[in-house]
């Protein structure tokens, strides 16, 4: 079988998941590597013995929901920034949630993107494309002018626009007189034609000129906003200096004391541009050229990338010394994590046939770097184009050859990208490099709670929690305190609540034992006393014994979060009692679905995966993400 039969047969087999994340998708998912978990002795001597063994892995999965195994499991995969997704399910509910310090999403497939032109700055090679005369407006009979690209047409009638008015269109009446121009021209363009003897079909229209007028909206939009430096006031003395931004908001003045008059207070950029001291500025050309390209360009780019831009080092590392955040806030929340076991550039311990599967966190902060520092320099303060262009009515030569203009663009950005690296970086991976320049303006990057700071019993995590509902529509987060008390049920007890049966770890004491300790919750409860006697318990007289002891792991939690006992209902807790731990199929299946796509997202570096926790509610059918 050859190889192109084989790809084939791969299309053919993959062929819906191709569709979602393509064949770079595909290739890493053919090397990935999953590790699933349930709580037993033997992960607990891994854990003891031999921990590295979990480094080997992409992505883990933890399906139980005893949580000493999983704190200890984090503490030495969240330093390598291995994601864990915890899934599990119990009766008519689910819960989910994906642990994992920081992770990078290059392809983040937004649901709408907005066309990237430049109209404003138009490319050189636009420019010359548009002015041959296979593009003349003017002389061309209406079958040709049928077929020339609407961005063309656009492209020419913003000229006409800057020439006429003496700037760029941006209000919605600049843009409405756009559309005028372009469809009164369509009118008197196929005037001409008829007026120079041409023959025209019936009902014969230009449909290129509809596009370009439904396409103005979206595609005339200014790539940066420009702020003149003759247009700041002038910059007195001040020990305060001058901080730069990279956010898209306009500059705020505020009064600060004297001696001090004015200073332009914007949000720092890293550490390319911290603080410039001002003292002896009396006018704002003094400034360095760094200090007037920050003052005389603020970027218009979205707020995701500005954030990732802010939090990337100000300089490019050298190999063996790189530090992924120097945001302060990043930096508290990952702070107990170094990386130690991912080197910068190019392999990793995850073996994959994509490199994209070897894309580690320091990997990604390199590539920001770059690409920053692609944007104030040979960018002129635009990110790289992404080198795609819409369908448009058109002929093959035409459209070949505006897509090449965009193309060729992307792939300058690209090699510059790589160069910018080149000194520092023994290997550079392509594909990463590829798809971060042309994916730049949807990168992100999700950064979600230790597992210890989540789960750890602190009373210091109650701002984060929203109140307790009063309305049974919305108990998500009733039921998440409920699930947690019942994984401190199994915990020390060893079984579910409700369930005779015993699923290892915990104290799993005799029913005599446990009649002991609800004795102490409750007096002469009948279950108590017919467990003291040895008898059998029916599945009534389990939830009836393990009601209250489930009743103090509830409140307990409730307690350590800062909230009043008791204010969980009886009734979510008789209900978990109910439930004895067992898995409804459809429930699991439900849950597994989810899970596995998490996975996929996190494998992938595609799709932005979940950063909160999910419960999913078979009861009511309603699904929610808590945000706390």
């Amino acid at each position: 079988m050859t190889v192109t039969t084989i790809s084939q047969a791969k299309e053919q087999r993959y062929d819906r998941q191709l569709r979602l994340w393509g064949d770079r998708g595909q290739e890493v998912l053919e090397g990935v590597r999953i590790c699933v978990i349930r709580a037993s002795a033997t992960v607990d001597e891994l854990l003891d013995n031999d921990p590295g063994f979990f480094l080997n892995f992409s992505v883990i999965v933890y399906t139980d929901v005893r949580e000493s195994q999983l704190l200890r499991l984090s503490r030495i995969v969240s330093p390598a920034r291995i994601p864990i997704v915890i899934c599990n399910s119990t009766g008519f509910l689910g819960y989910l949630r994906v642990s994992v310090l920081e992770h990078a999403i290059i392809e983040s497939h937004p649901d709408s993107t907005r066309p990237d032109f430049r109209l404003d700055r138009p490319l050189p090679a636009l420019v010359k494309l548009a002015n041959q005369p296979d593009h003349d407006l003017d002389t061309l009979p209406a079958k040709e002018l049928a077929h020339i690209p609407w961005l063309i047409i656009i492209h020419k009638f913003v000229e006409q626009f800057r020439t006429s008015h003496g700037r760029f269109p941006t209000t919605y009446a600049d843009k409405q007189e756009l559309k005028k121009m372009i469809g009164l021209a369509a009118s008197d363009l196929l005037e001409k034609c008829q007026a120079r003897g041409e023959t025209l079909e019936p009902f014969f229209e230009l449909t290129n000129f509809q596009e370009a007028c439904r396409a103005v909206n979206t595609a005339v939009i200014e790539t940066k906003v420009l702020q003149l430096l003759s247009t700041l006031p002038t910059v007195f003395n001040t020990s305060f200096g001058v901080v730069l931004m990279s956010t898209t908001c306009v500059p705020e003045f505020m009064e600060i004391p004297p001696p001090c008059r004015v200073m332009l207070s914007l949000r720092s950029w890293g550490s390319h541009f911290a603080a410039v001291d001002t003292n002896g500025f009396d006018h704002a050309s003094d400034a360095s050229p760094d200090l007037q390209l920050a003052l005389s360009t603020i970027l218009k780019i979205p707020p995701d990338v500005a954030q990732i831009f802010d939090d990337c080092p100000g300089s490019l590392p050298v190999e063996g010394t790189f530090n992924s955040c120097s945001n302060e806030n990043v930096s508290a929340r990952t702070q107990h994590a170094s990386i130690t076991t991912s080197p910068l550039c190019g392999s990793s311990s995850k073996t994959a046939s994509s490199p994209l599967a070897n894309l580690t966190m320091p990997t990604f902060w390199r590539l920001v770097t770059a690409l920053r520092d692609f944007t104030l320099h040979e960018g002129d303060g635009c990110l790289p184009l992404r080198g795609d262009l819409p369908d448009m009515t058109s002929d093959s030569s035409r459209y070949l050859r505006l897509l090449s203009v965009f193309r060729e663009q992307a792939e300058w950005a690209v090699s510059r990208l790589a160069a910018r690296l080149s000194d520092v970086c023994s290997f550079v991976i392509p594909s990463p490099f590829s798809l971060g320049a042309r994916n730049a303006a949807y990168l992100k990057v999700i950064r979600c709670r230790s597992l210890e700071e989540v789960l750890k019993l602190s009373p210091v995590r109650s701002e984060d929690l929203y109140l307790l509902p009063t309305h049974e529509e919305n108990d998500s987060m009733v039921w998440y305190f409920v699930l947690r008390g019942a994984a401190s049920f199994v915990a020390e007890e060893g079984r579910w609540p409700g369930s005779g049966t015993h699923c290892g770890g915990g104290a799993a004491g005799s029913a005599a034992g446990r009649a002991e300790k609800v004795a102490r919750l409750r007096d002469g409860e009948n279950a108590g006393e017919a467990a003291a006697r040895g008898d059998s318990l029916t599945a009534d007289q389990l939830v009836e014994m393990d009601l209250p002891l489930l009743r103090a792991h509830v409140n307990r939690i409730l307690r350590a979060s800062g909230l009043a006992i008791n204010s969980v209902s009886d009734d979510y807790v008789y209900e978990m009692c109910r439930f004895g731990g067992g898995e409804v199929h459809s429930i699991a299946a439900f849950m597994g679905g989810i899970a596995a796509q998490e996975v996929i997202k996190l494998a992938t570096h595609q799709f932005v995966p979940l950063s909160q926790p999910l419960i999913y509610n078979g009861i009511t059918q309603r699904t929610e993400v808590l945000e706390f």
